[in-house]
């Protein structure tokens, strides 16, 4: 039987090129995060101002003047049981409320323009914030109902929409500056004229064509699929509820749960116990493993802005708001996503099945008065939260370990 003999040469060569390949993977792999990490940072100062000035808001009535939280600050005002300074502490309240959510819900569009700057440049910047806008508030698009067109806004597809739209107009940036040639004198059209021009109206197909459908479908499918499973009752519907609810942390998955989950309390068939311990569940995990780490594997598994960004998680939680998490979900979906919802849902099975019992659709510390059975309640969120975060702060310490994952302390 011949024997075939190979070259040194050639076994030197195909190590070389599968080190280059490995290289090669490795640096795209980094030029990811460093996109990702890009839009992060410059939405976390967002997050932290919007939100503080939300929970604040909230604050004032429910905490310090012991408002119902069954109450809102419009129906306290028009009741006529404020006056003086009362009133004008609630109109200020107000203010905070209604300026602290729209600040808030900058911190979509803020991330997805400064990730896309960091892929293709100033004019990815605005295209990317563009497509974080319309991932919140979607376009309306015209529907033939009833023999007539009618303007109708469809769901907002959330921090995916942005996610996606800052990579997929990113990229595209950047191509359309690498492959369109034009001689100097040109460059100023170029730059000013037919890249925006191409660049805004390919985020706008994308987004009304392509993105928000996705998140519309999705919308619509948690609907039909949580009020099959709410009016057949039992812990079928705790489970779809709380996995629906933890999903996107406040986007459009979470919304069209509490739209269903909401009409189904107000008529009796169903309490929001479920959802309101997925609400606070994964804000609170992942807060803590930022914050237990060195605890637990005895080093830092998150550099110093997400473990800054972990303490308003967790405070926000408190104050019923998911959106603190946005940060540690975006870092790394692929993992993080199912981790905490997971972890919503083994709270909210905690919770449901020692008989905590909630009808009131509010999560914040405030409305936990209003909670049957408040000692599993909060041994649910406090389940939940530990497996989140033992979980991940396990695996993040795996990732370094391998060489997988750089953290800067």
């Amino acid at each position: 039987m011949p024997v075939t003999k190979r070259k040194v040469g050639d076994a030197n060569s195909t190590v070389k090129k599968s080190t280059v390949s490995s290289k090669n993977s490795n640096s795209k792999f980094n030029q990811f995060q460093k996109h990702l990490m890009t839009g992060i940072s410059y939405m976390i100062p967002v997050l932290i101002m919007g939100g503080l000035l939300g929970a604040l808001s909230q604050l004032i009535p429910y905490m310090f003047m012991g408002i119902d939280p069954a109450i809102s600050i419009v129906d306290a005002l028009n009741s006529g049981s404020y006056t003086d300074s009362s009133e004008n502490l609630l109109k200020f309240a107000y203010i905070l409320q209604t300026f602290g959510f729209k600040l808030f819900g900058f911190a979509i569009p803020i991330f997805a323009a400064f990730a896309a700057q960091s892929i293709g440049g100033k004019t990815a910047l605005i295209c990317g914030f563009i497509g974080g806008v319309v991932a919140n508030n979607p376009i309306e698009t015209l529907t033939y109902i009833d023999g007539a067109y009618e303007p109708v806004a469809p769901a907002p597809s959330g921090f995916f929409g942005g996610l996606l739209i800052a990579f997929l107009i990113g990229y595209f940036v950047k191509f359309l500056n690498k492959k369109i040639k034009v001689s100097h004198n040109w460059m100023a059209f170029k730059t000013t004229f037919l890249i925006p021009l191409i660049s805004v109206l390919a985020t706008m197909i994308l987004m009304i064509y392509v993105i928000t459908p996705i998140g519309a479908s999705l919308n619509q499918s948690v609907e039909r699929l949580l009020t099959s499973a709410g009016k057949s009752g039992g812990i079928v519907y705790a489970i779809l509820l709380s996995l629906t609810t933890a999903f996107d942390l406040g986007g459009a998955v979470n919304k069209a749960a509490g739209f269903v989950a909401t009409g189904l309390a107000v008529d009796r068939i169903m309490p929001l116990t479920a959802r309101v311990i997925a609400i606070v569940t994964p804000s609170i995990g992942l807060g803590l493993s930022a914050l237990l780490d060195k605890y637990i594997v005895k080093r830092r598994v998150y550099d110093r802005q997400l473990r800054e960004a972990a303490k308003t998680s967790i405070f926000l939680a408190f104050m019923g708001i998911s959106e603190g998490a946005i940060p540690f979900a975006l870092e790394n979906p692929a993992f993080t996503i199912p981790l905490y919802m997971v972890g919503a849902l083994i709270g909210a099975l905690v919770g449901v099945g020692f008989g905590a019992v909630q009808w009131f659709p509010e999560s914040a510390i405030w409305a936990w008065p209003l909670v049957e059975n408040i000692v599993p309640y909060v041994v649910g969120i406090l389940v939940g939260s530990l497996f989140i975060a033992i979980v991940n702060v396990l695996y993040r310490n795996n990732q370094i370990k391998k060489g997988k994952l750089v953290v800067q302390e």
